[in-house]
């Protein structure tokens, strides 16, 4: 008669495939609710005769679509600036009784000397991101990410195969397993692509995939030309170069596109979380005591 396999084997085997799949399925992450805040939730929002506007660049700490508010943010996987460039997302919101043409080729950033930067397009932001030495860095990361859980995948198929009767079924359904499995462990390694994730990049198989990735995440998200009605809200990104800035300008326009006017709205970044100290709440409560 012939030997079936070593059963001992197989239910560590099968734990471990379980595990696997249950990794697997985490990629598939379901739609987050996107929260609307308001500019005036930003510290060094300015309001001009009821609009609202608050400039947020990325500083690496945290997503620039966090809650302000919010004590641990999120936190980018891919440092924008040391790729060339700085992303600073504009938040507008119009509770006066005009209408306001927006074009953002008419903003700017302006630094502590006062010298005006005009911001990239978002063809040249994709450029100048895809041929810098942090997204060659972070392509090697991402790939590896997603090669491991290939890697991961294939491995625990070809063990269920030696431990399974005849193994044809198991081995077949384990190397089918690892594609899936790679693209999987890809998507969750790096995080989600969108605007209620922010700023996230996610892991890649290849290099082609992981630009088509940047690329698309900057044309989704960013400022696009609009007319801002009265109670309509407004916002997205511009691309600015890596430069500490003070403010940016920005030139709106009426509805008929006769008259502008020049806004300058000083960068907003939410304040560091407050630590406090045991010794502190030690030496406060020495003082309360008589």
């Amino acid at each position: 008669m012939r030997r079936l396999g070593n059963p001992r084997l197989a239910w560590p085997v099968l734990m471990i495939f379980f595990a696997v799949t249950c990794l697997a399925c985490a990629g598939k992450r379901p739609l987050r609710p996107k929260a609307q805040i308001a500019p005036q939730q930003y510290p060094n929002f300015r309001d001009f005769d009821g609009l609202a506007v608050a400039v947020v660049p990325f500083d690496g700490t945290r997503d620039v679509y966090s809650d302000p508010q919010d004590p641990k943010p999120a936190k980018p996987d891919f440092n924008w600036q040391k790729s060339g460039i700085r992303p600073t997302r504009i938040i507008m919101a119009n509770d006066s009784q005009e209408a306001f043409f927006l074009d953002p080729s008419q903003i700017s950033m302006v630094d502590a000397q006062g010298v005006s930067y005009q911001a990239y397009s978002p063809q040249e932001a994709g450029e100048s991101v895809v041929s810098s030495e942090a997204f060659r860095a972070y392509l090697r990361g991402a790939v590896r990410g997603a090669l491991l859980g290939a890697a991961i995948g294939a491995g625990v198929g070809a063990a269920l195969g030696a431990v399974s009767p005849g193994g044809g079924y198991y081995r077949h359904w384990g190397a089918a397993r690892s594609a899936g499995w790679g693209a999987a462990r890809g998507a969750a390694w790096g995080g989600a692509l969108g605007g209620a994730s922010g700023l996230f990049v996610g892991g890649a198989n290849s290099r082609a995939d992981l630009e088509r990735r940047v690329r698309q995440l900057i044309n989704t998200q960013q400022l696009r030309e609009k007319v801002l009605s009265p109670g309509m809200t407004h916002d997205g990104l511009v691309f600015f170069p890596p430069v500490p800035m003070t403010a940016v300008r920005l030139v709106l326009a009426d509805k008929s596109r006769e008259f502008s006017w020049t806004l300058e709205v000083p960068v907003s970044l939410p304040p560091p979380p407050v630590q406090v100290s045991e010794t502190a709440d030690e030496s406060e409560a020495t003082k309360s005591q008589p």
